[in-house]
């Protein structure tokens, strides 16, 4: 039956772009979650100036330094001692003795941005130091000043009001050439440490360009990689949401190396100018605050390729907008999921009248059939001449999907990349739309409009072939959609329930 071989093509271009699907799936997330077992991560512990714990017991908060020499391990929970301890809107910062950041906790994401079982950033040594200021407040903007108990170095932090920029500066008062290292790598949440890891990468942007080494590629050639530092704009470590990258804005000379040391991602930054000067940020990656900041940051949102980046990038500018009005995420991608309906209403409908025309041609094709069994070439082109002349394309449900892909690619990379969905609730037991659904209602109720919507575009008596791929390809993408995002899948939700709400508006004006 032609209408049923139409209908076969079409879901047999689904199945195949779910296959392909699948298939980037394994080899780019499966391969790496199960190459990266997650680490435990202690990041609720907190260390200052007043902990009574014991060396034993400090050394027990931090799992990570099993891999050192016990005296090594001794040495980095006295540098980690607190200092100082700073307050802003944005961000709150442990200084240690040494000089160093050992925590530093993002107030709006209710996050550590730091691995706080061993972190050293602004490292340059193990040495005391002191610091200048006696209060301190990041709300007015602060600039903190630190000098070794040496009198050699000078380390000052300067604060942005309300911002996650700080600027860095080192000076030594001999001629010994100067380092600063950021040791330790970045907080990975311990309930989404697979996705965590998948994305967990040093990032690079030089005068070339902007490049990306994935952690878990590293840790299997652990070798350092060397560059000039003047030829880098920035350098750093990012997660799925969030980055710590330092900035070469002064155009600093000397040289940067990173890889890993000791199974963890390091930097270091070297000059023999006697002086340091960078500038930090610590925060999330969000596109917008990144593109207002500059130095190139934003290209730390992942848009994907050349052909899917522009998709990407009006799709998020849509979402935005739509949020400005709608302050619910989950809302604000149901009228996005409606949107997308109306805009594709006269692709679609034109699919489902070609579809109804192939219906109706169904005793004609039958004919030919019979006729020309023996004579394929004469069958197909007596078929294109009946399809010529009732003014019928049978590709044209093919093309509807084609034009719609990018863009439901699109949008499953920015609801999957987008910060803003990060313990973003929606209604009832959706309290993040950034992770999956936890009792599977969404996947669920994706599957079932699948059903309906396959079953409404359907007339007469369908065949078994049919009738298995109206119910395999919702329940198989059901499957495939489960461990998603919630976000993601409910605007395929949404997307499927106005198609059905749209195939009885379309059969009613057939009627009419």
């Amino acid at each position: 039956m032609e209408e049923n071989k139409n209908f076969t093509k079409n879901l047999f271009i689904s199945f195949f772009i779910v296959f392909v699907f699948l298939i980037f799936w394994q080899m780019y997330v499966g391969k790496n979650m199960k190459n990266n077992k997650p680490t435990k991560v202690a990041h609720n512990t907190k260390v200052d100036s007043t902990n009574k714990n014991t060396l034993k017991d400090m050394k027990n908060m931090a799992p990570t330094l099993s891999d050192r020499n016990s005296k090594m391990g001794m040495l980095d929970t006295l540098w980690n001692a607190q200092l100082l301890k700073l307050n802003g809107k944005n961000i709150e910062v442990n200084i240690a003795k040494s000089g160093t950041f050992y925590d530093l906790y993002l107030k709006r994401y209710k996050t550590h941005l730091l691995d706080t079982t061993f972190a050293r950033y602004f490292f340059t040594g193990y040495k005391s130091y002191l610091f200048k200021d006696s209060a301190l407040s990041l709300n007015l903007g602060s600039k903190v000043i630190l000098y070794s108990t040496d009198s050699l170095e000078i380390k000052t932090f300067t604060f942005k009001e309300d911002s996650y920029l700080v600027d860095f500066s080192l000076r030594r008062m001999d001629t010994l050439p100067l380092f600063v290292e950021f040791d330790g790598g970045l907080f990975l949440n311990p309930s989404n440490i697979k996705e965590e890891k998948r994305t967990y990468s040093f990032v690079v942007k030089t005068k070339k360009g902007y490049k990306k080494y994935k952690i878990s590629s590293l840790l299997k050639n652990p070798q350092d990689k060397k560059l000039p530092l003047d030829d880098v704009k920035f350098i750093g470590l990012k997660n799925k949401y969030f980055m710590f990258v330092v900035i070469n804005n002064r155009n600093e000379k000397g040289t940067v190396r990173f890889g890993i040391r000791s199974h963890r991602p390091y930097f270091r930054i070297e000059s023999k100018d006697g002086k340091i000067d960078l500038l930090a940020y610590d925060g999330p990656i969000e596109y917008f605050l990144l593109k207002k900041i500059g130095y190139g940051l934003f290209a730390n949102y992942e848009f994907g390729g050349a052909l899917i980046a522009p998709f990407s990038m009006a799709m998020l500018y849509i979402l935005k907008f739509l949020h400005n009005f709608i302050p619910n995420w989950g809302w604000a991608i149901v009228v996005f999921a409606l949107l997308m309906k109306i805009v594709f209403f006269p692709l679609t409908y034109k699919g489902l009248a070609s579809m109804r025309k192939m219906q109706r041609l169904k005793p004609e094709i039958d004919k030919l059939q019979k006729i020309y069994k023996n004579d394929p070439q004469r069958l197909q082109k007596e078929m294109m001449e009946l399809y010529k002349k009732h003014n019928v394309n049978p590709f044209s449900g093919c093309l509807t999907l084609l034009i719609q892909l990018p863009i439901f690619w699109a949008l499953y990379r920015v609801l999957r990349m987008t910060i803003d969905l990060r313990n973003s609730g929606f209604i009832f037991w959706i309290k993040d739309l950034s992770v999956k659904d936890p009792y599977y209602i969404l996947p669920i109720l994706m599957g079932i409009t699948s059903i309906i919507q396959s079953k409404l575009q359907q007339q007469g008596v369908q065949d078994n072939q049919t009738k298995l791929f109206t119910y395999f390809m919702p329940i198989f993408l059901v499957i495939i959609f489960i461990p998603l995002p919630s976000g993601i899948v409910l605007y395929w939700f949404a997307y499927n329930l106005f198609s059905v709400f749209e195939t009885l508006l379309i059969k009613r004006l057939e009627v009419s």
